[in-house]
């Protein structure tokens, strides 16, 4: 793989794979601790572990972790989705955001449903903070 990684809707980073950003925008990559690296395989590892049982230290971990990363992304993600000219955009990215954000607060009732919503609300979140956050070293 090469250090240009995006995160796609296979559940997996992808090289290279071209995102359409907002006018006026530039796709940028996120600053460390940031890596979207670490969030692609956290998002992989929670997605395989809710395919399971996703309890104990393991599943913990990494559901603490993407909420984490969830904390880290929505103020950028949130910069972006109040830019979007289109009204439609606009509302879905918002409320996105918002659902993020009330998925990493919520009490763990289905271990596996959890992490699954927690591992999609990071992929939407790291596509939408990549076009606000500065761009450095990945």
């Amino acid at each position: 793989m090469t250090d240009t990684m995006h995160l796609n809707d296979d559940n997996g980073p992808q090289d290279a794979r071209p995102c359409s950003p907002a006018p006026g925008r530039t796709p940028a990559t996120l600053p460390a601790p940031l890596d979207s690296r670490d969030l692609a395989a956290d998002v992989r590892l929670a997605l395989d572990l809710s395919n399971g049982r996703p309890t104990g230290a393991a599943a913990d971990a990494v559901r603490r972790r993407l909420r984490d990363h969830i904390a880290a992304l929505a103020d950028p993600a949130d910069t972006y989705a109040a830019g979007l000219g289109d009204s439609r955009a606009r509302d879905i990215a918002v409320n996105t955001v918002r659902h993020a954000r009330a998925v990493a607060t919520d009490a763990v009732g289905d271990p596996a449903a959890n992490l699954r919503l927690l591992a999609k609300a990071v992929e939407h979140l790291a596509r939408y903070a990549a076009y606000v956050l500065p761009a450095g070293p990945r």
